[in-house]
């Protein structure tokens, strides 16, 4: 027998939780809506269903979606958009006295700062040197996230973006890898936005900038990384940035089972 077939198979079972029929939450004006419950650790334990729910713009949502969402048991919004993104659409929950709202701008006006300075480079790479650049220089942000959920009162948190891919995909990473969800899985749940989020297929792939619509789960594995390399872990990450070893487990205590 393949020493190797039990290790397979195991990879994949874990994989394919992200096809759990409860993963995708339907919203009829919201894109990219996903539960992060039912992902198995590293050390056996799950994903706490309600917790983390990672989603795309929220400023269409109507109020029996904000009703939706509240049933659900979100209570704190987090919103990761820039300035600019927010006042041309504000998220709805941003005038909701039934959740706190908080706005944690990752990008700032450093987006362009980021972006890949390499050329003759897979777009997979290319995105991840964003990725990596804005964690690092914009990790006091990432930083700022993780004390949110870490001090908060409440158990309930659904963070956006624009289209629940990058800013939305970076968080999501790391609150999965401080769970202690491997790393294949992550970059699967990364990769789902592919199947959530319409495109314009008859655009040029070969245009300049097409490499920021991707989401491969390579990109987010070149990211994880990345990080793994420099800080030995992504705990060692949030760490370095100054998250204390305190709310790292309150974090682990309010989304895992």
């Amino acid at each position: 027998m393949n020493q190797f077939a039990g290790q397979d198979s195991y990879r994949r079972r874990h994989v394919d939780e992200t096809t759990h029929p409860d993963r995708v939450i339907k919203i009829n004006n919201a894109q990219n809506v996903r539960d992060l419950g039912g992902y198995t650790t590293n050390d056996g334990r799950q994903t706490r269903w309600g917790s983390l729910v990672r989603s795309g713009d929220m400023d269409q949502l109507t109020k029996a979606d904000q009703d939706f969402l509240i049933d659900y048991g979100i209570n704190t919004v987090i919103d990761l958009r820039m300035k600019w993104e927010i006042a041309d659409a504000p998220n709805v929950f941003s005038r909701s006295q039934r959740v706190n709202f908080v706005m944690h701008d990752f990008w700032g006006d450093r987006f362009d700062d980021y972006r890949s300075k390499r050329k003759k480079v897979a777009p997979e790479v290319k995105l991840s040197d964003l990725y990596c650049s804005g964690l690092i220089e914009s990790g006091f942000i990432m930083a700022d996230i993780m004390r949110t959920i870490a001090d908060s009162l409440n158990n309930g948190f659904a963070f956006q973006c624009r289209s629940g891919k990058d800013r939305t995909g970076m968080v999501a990473a790391i609150l999965l890898a401080v769970a202690g969800v491997p790393n294949d899985v992550i970059c699967a749940d990364y990769a789902l936005t592919a199947s959530l989020v319409e495109t314009d297929k008859n655009v040029d792939p070969k245009q300049p900038g097409m490499y920021l619509k991707g989401c491969s789960p390579q990109t987010m594995a070149l990211t994880l990384e990345f990080l793994a390399g420099r800080f030995s872990s992504i705990p060692g990450y949030l760490l370095h940035l100054g998250v204390t070893e305190a709310q790292i487990d309150r974090i682990r205590d309010k989304i895992l089972d």
